[in-house]
């Protein structure tokens, strides 16, 4: 189990590793965000048997509504291909319902089941504690000119 220690320590090797030595914000930027990625996956994986790009997906389908396999790749921005994969596996867990559309056979429509709800319910918890986690660790008037750094940087995509 991932704990605020075990993060901290590999945020300060990352670190020590020299990733943030380029003088770019974006390199910098980019490298924390797969680090951070990465944490949450592997937290993820432990504590509740799915993947971050999985909880993902289904924080697309958690609405109750089918959405077909190309709308869901297109709100994350990934290739249809990419989701297509995760989706066998998430069906093979029995976290999501694969049909085919009704009127045009070629659309599959998607939608989470009743463990796949609760699989993210749990992921939901996970993730806002480690967050919360993370916030604690760069303190607060470091956090909040973090946030508006990146509301900012929202801004101009």
């Amino acid at each position: 189990m991932l704990d605020l220690l075990s993060i901290e320590s590999k945020i300060k090797i990352a670190m020590k590793k020299e990733y943030f030595s380029q003088p770019s914000p974006a390199l910098a930027l980019h490298r924390s965000m797969f680090i951070l990625q990465q944490q949450a996956d592997e937290l993820l994986l432990n504590q509740t048997g799915v993947g971050l790009s999985q909880v993902r997906i289904m924080s697309q389908l958690h609405f109750s509504v089918p959405r077909s396999q190309r709308t869901v790749a297109t709100m994350l921005r990934q290739t249809e291909a990419n989701v297509s994969r995760q989706l066998q596996t998430m069906k093979k867990q029995g976290l999501v319902s694969v049909e085919r559309n009704r009127k045009d056979r070629r659309i599959r429509e998607v939608t989470l089941t009743q463990k796949g709800t609760k699989t993210y319910q749990k992921a939901e918890k996970v993730l806002e504690r480690h967050y919360d986690q993370l916030e604690k660790l760069w303190g607060g008037a470091e956090a909040k000119d973090l946030t508006k750094s990146l509301q900012q940087l929202n801004k101009i995509f």
